[in-house]
């Protein structure tokens, strides 16, 4: 059985899917590279605590943007669709 929705290259899960796995992959290579550069740990811990901070940030921004493009891309469909 075909659905527009197989058709559809960008659905809602498949774009939160992928920024889900950009954003993990991003944070843990970010980490790898401070846990492995010589340097002090109090400073470390620092640029982690500044980083986890700034990935908050990120995080509330893109959830809103998340949300306003699938709420676009349901107004969208209804229109297409005809509702």
């Amino acid at each position: 059985m075909n659905t527009m929705e197989d058709k559809t290259l960008f659905t809602p899960k498949r774009i939160a899917v992928g920024v889900v796995a950009l954003l993990s992959a991003s944070t843990f290579g970010f980490v790898c590279g401070l846990l492995l550069a010589p340097q002090s740990g109090s400073r470390t811990r620092r640029q982690i605590q500044d980083m986890a901070l700034d990935a908050s940030e990120r995080m509330e921004e893109w959830t809103e943007d998340a949300k306003e493009t699938v709420e676009e891309f349901v107004k969208q469909s209804k229109k297409v669709v005809g509702a």
